[in-house]
């Protein structure tokens, strides 16, 4: 932990950018400029105490969330009862329970053994199923896919096959967004700019014979304006801020990339069970076909429910309303696992040996086949949006379970359960479709129950059905066009779900899943954005960028709104940061075309800054913005670099004549002028705090409102203590401003206020034809 801590502090004080400001400030020690020396140590230090700080709070804050949302093994207590406990308090010699879901905490033996299924491709590349029996071994980092198991933990942590699977939740690694990523980039690349910077100002300012002190106070300042060394960590201040909101809203992101993520998505899959529907299934009734199983029938389900259910939804409600016979004895248990689409028990049940399975109708009617009249009732209950379980019974005792010859058994009751639609969900639905989401249910379930589940949510072309069957036999040419043609696809197996994320990701489309069971792992872990529930596997949500705390589907487009709200912000900031830069490179430019020499010092630099990008960043994280249309990450540059740079192009060529103009009228002032021309910048930059709201379509609603009345009383309260305190004064080497000089240039001004107004109209029109935030879920977001 404490080499970690030590990374960070190494990572924000040994920095390219750092060190060339250090060197700066020695070079102004040499020359006898302390003040400056000082001013821009000090603000370098303090900017990294920022940075070392937010990291190490971000560092505890996602340790803590990792924590919340990490797997957890069921330790057995003397007691007998289970105890909840992280992967590391493990020891060798604990017995844990292991079910569907799971994901393997540590080495060990099966002390017992129900039909447990093991995927074990993690360390062996195979992606099959492997059954484990009594006394087997199972591996740390493995997933359960089917059955239950009593396992003594034999090795844990760096002593497993797996090795350090204890320590995932220890290492911290800052992780960078896409965007991010592309902010270093320019920052990188600005850094070398401002070396050539540096070298041109030397060169030019040595021919004109200007001396060393001002040769490099000039670089001091260019270097400071020019690198926008702010701008990453205010994007990860408000990246952070935003995930602990995003948490309140009950929406976890495991990765910041995840906010990125939720503006970007042009498809999102959903499971129907879980997702669409409520997690709380209920047991409707047990339809029997033949009386003579009437009083049998029920129990059987129930037996084959409590014996490889390992848990799950449908076996629990099963179990809740069912009893299994009393006097049974189990030979024989298949888990139900996605695959299969069923389950199965051989048991010895008052002295006579039977063997049952329960699971899918499409696919135990292959082994037990139905009458017509038998299979319309099926197919009429999942028209009904019911879940339909086939019961069916065989004579023979001998064969394995998963190998029983079809047309050997006989159907003997239909179990049916209901599982309604989740509270919220239509909204949900309507609000991804009215922002261009294209949703595809993807599902295990019978194709009549999907479509009847998602003609009730409102997803569009709910009537466009395909199962995985049918998906398996066609070309890979007829599959694309299948997996765009379909909204639904049912009983797929995984790994179709992961070829049909896939094809998406051919297409260019940015795909998200939402899921909550092992089987949806592949495609969680395949998707752009994969989406689980708190609730759900641990194998899914270890695998997850975003996890759904409260369960539902439903918090997904608050969440989204959040992610829009936090991309925005961080949108303003880069704007601010770009006015800057280009406004001073502009400046700097004329004054070297004009013979001029830069009119701000080090410390002029920092006191614009408060106003240019400080108290902004401060003001758009406490009250963040709520845009009108959606946030695309993919338009950034457009939408803040291309959009601001004619504005700041103005402000730049503004400042520079209206410093060469008061220097010409009035060349006995230079203290003045110069103090003139810090004023004049001043207030380009905070109307384009204003201006920046039109730029990129920010709606002013009350709490930019309140934020913008805060901004101005800040400012007024820095430049009034600024000029009236007289040390204060002193230090940032203002002199009182003759107002005189105002009326030369105040004419200038306004005409470049009013073209980067018009400017601004211009750029907002770019936002005419993206998605509108339905106003239903903006007063929803406020509210919360």
């Amino acid at each position: 932990m404490k080499n970690d801590y030590w990374d960070i502090v190494r990572r924000n004080i040994v920095s390219p950018i750092v060190l060339a400001i250090f060197l700066l400030a020695a070079a102004l020690v040499w020359v006898k400029e302390y003040r400056d020396a000082w001013f821009i140590s000090v603000v370098i230090v303090v900017n990294s105490l920022i940075g070392i700080v937010q990291e190490v709070r971000a560092k505890r804050v996602l340790r803590k969330l990792e924590l919340m949302s990490a797997p957890r093994a069921r330790l057995m207590q003397p007691n007998g009862t289970m105890l909840e406990v992280s992967y590391d308090e493990l020891v060798p010699g604990d017995i844990i329970q292991l079910q569907a879901g799971d994901e393997v905490p540590a080495d060990g033996q099966l002390l017992s053994s129900q039909g447990l299924e093991v995927n074990e491709s993690l360390l062996t590349g195979e992606a099959a199923a492997v059954g484990k029996q009594t006394k087997q071994s199972v591996w740390a980092a493995t997933t359960v896919i089917a059955g239950q198991a009593m396992v003594r933990v034999v090795a844990v942590g760096d002593q497993t096959k797996a090795g350090a699977i204890s320590q995932v939740l220890q290492q911290y690694q800052p992780e960078l967004t896409p965007l991010q990523r592309a902010i270093q980039r320019a920052i990188s690349l600005l850094t070398f700019g401002a070396i050539g910077i540096a070298l041109t100002i030397a060169i030019i300012y040595l021919i004109n014979g200007n001396d060393a002190v001002v040769i490099l106070k000039t670089i001091t300042s260019a270097a400071v304006s020019v690198v926008p060394e702010g701008l990453l960590l205010a994007s990860s201040l408000l990246l952070a801020f935003g995930s602990l909101r995003l948490a309140r809203a009950q929406v976890l992101p495991q990765k910041l990339s995840a906010i990125e993520a939720m503006a970007l998505l042009d498809v999102l899959c959903v499971d129907k069970t879980g997702t669409l529907t409520s997690d709380e299934i209920e047991l409707e009734r047990v339809e029997v076909f033949d009386e003579a199983h009437l009083t049998s029938a029920a129990g059987l389900a129930a037996l084959v429910a409590r014996e490889t259910s390992g848990g799950n939804l449908t076996g629990q409600a099963i179990i809740l309303k069912l009893d299994a016979p009393r006097q049974s004895t189990v030979r024989q248990v298949l888990a139900f696992s996605s695959s299969r689409k069923f389950a199965g028990v051989r048991a010895e049940i008052n002295g006579r040996v039977q063997t049952v399975l329960l699971g899918a109708p499409e696919v135990i009617s292959t082994l037990a086949p139905v009458a017509s009249e038998i299979q319309q009732q099926l197919d009429e209950w999942a028209t009904q949006g019911l879940r339909v379980l086939l019961l069916a019974e065989f004579d023979d005792a001998t064969t394995a379970l998963d190998s029983l010859k079809p047309g050997s058994g006989r159907a003997t009751a239909a179990v049916i359960l209901r599982n309604a639609l989740r509270p919220g969900v239509i909204e949900t639905v309507q609000f991804l479709q009215q922002q261009a989401v294209q949703l595809r249910v993807i599902s295990g379930d019978n194709p009549r129950t999907v479509q009847a589940i998602a003609e009730a949510a409102g997803i569009d072309r709910a009537s466009r059905a395909i199962t995985g069957a049918e998906l398996a036999k066609l070309s890979p040419f007829a599959f694309a066009r299948a997996a765009d043609e379909h909204a639904i696809f049912a009983r797929v197996q995984p790994e179709q779900k992961e070829q049909l994320l896939e094809h998406f990701h051919q297409r260019r489309l940015f795909t998200g899943m939402v899921g909550d069971g092992v089987n949806d792992a592949l495609a969680l872990k395949k998707a752009d954005l994969g989406v689980a529930m708190q609730a759900g596997a641990p194998a899914s949500r270890r695998v997850a960028d975003l996890i759904l705390l409260n369960n539902s589907f439903t918090a997904l487009p608050l969440g989204m709104q959040l992610g829009n709200k936090i991309m925005q912000a961080i949108e303003i900031i880069a704007t601010l940061f770009f006015h800057k830069i280009i406004y001073s490179v502009t400046l700097l430019g004329m004054t070297l075309l004009l013979g001029l020499v830069y009119p701000y010092a080090p410390r002029h630099i920092t006191f614009m800054n408060m106003f240019l990008v400080t108290m902004p960043t401060l003001m758009w994280t406490l009250f963040p913005p709520s845009p009108k249309h959606q946030i695309n990450p993919q338009h950034f540059w457009r939408d803040t670099l291309q959009a601001v740079a004619p504005i700041a192009v103005i402000t730049g060529v503004t400042v520079s004549l209206a410093y060469w103009l008061l220097g010409a009228l009035f060349p006995g002032n230079t203290g003045q002028v110069a103090t003139m021309t810090v004023l004049i910048a001043t207030f380009f930059g905070v109307y384009l705090v204003f201006l920046v709201g039109l730029i990129l379509g920010v709606q002013i609603d009350g709490a930019a409102k309140k934020a913008r009345l805060l901004y101005l009383l800040a400012v007024s309260v820095v430049v009034l203590a600024s000029f009236g305190l007289p040390w204060l004064r002193q230090f940032f080497d203002f002199v009182w401003p003759n107002w005189a000089m105002l009326w030369p240039v105040s004419s200038m001004v306004a005409i470049a206020a009013i073209g980067q107004w018009q400017l601004a109209r211009r750029a907002a029109q770019k936002f005419a034809t993206r998605a509108v935030v339905a106003p239903e879920t903006q007063a929803a977001d406020r509210t919360s």
